[in-house]
């Protein structure tokens, strides 16, 4: 069950990357768009979810929009916020929205006016930040008890197998 999970992840996230990804070329605006599919398709099912055969359910009374975003929260927005800060820490950006914004980048400010050492240590310190959340995120995906991550039993969902002839 935990291997189908992932690879529903995976594919979920590949759709989204390759979707968003030319059409906004800003990695936060991309988290943001798989956070907003994740919670938009749960009540329903997921790409990745359907072609693993998986499904998300609540209680009987249903998906309330708490759950939704508990659960989209955990799953989707803190790994890519983890991605997002990885990325930043190493010095790649995409300055596409804020330039379009005419916008100036944080880190491009710090560097200016704090230089080339204090930038450093901030790079050092996002890298880091983004490390750890993305360890987190994988110790929490991978305590699983039955058909229940943490994620799952924080929202009170469950992730389960659908069965052949009933989707």
């Amino acid at each position: 069950m935990l291997v189908r999970r992932l690879i529903a992840r995976l594919l979920d996230w590949l759709l989204v990357l390759v979707v968003a990804w030319p059409l906004v070329h800003e990695p936060v605006l991309v988290v943001l768009c798989a956070a907003a599919y994740d919670a938009l398709l749960l009540r329903w099912n997921t790409v990745g979810k359907a072609l693993t055969g998986l499904r998300v359910v609540g209680p009987a009374s249903g998906l309330h929009l708490r759950r939704v975003l508990v659960r989209t929260l955990i799953t989707t927005a803190l790994p890519g916020a983890g991605v997002v800060l990885v990325l930043t820490g190493l010095g790649w950006r995409e300055p596409a929205l804020m330039a379009g914004l005419g916008w100036q980048q944080p880190w491009v400010v710090i560097g200016e006016h704090v230089g080339a050492g204090s930038a450093g240590w901030l790079a050092s310190l996002l890298l880091v930040g983004g490390l750890v959340l993305l360890v987190l995120t994988v110790v929490e995906a991978l305590d699983l008890r039955g058909t229940r991550t943490w994620h799952d039993r924080k929202a009170g969902t469950a992730v389960v197998r659908v069965k052949a002839g009933t989707r």
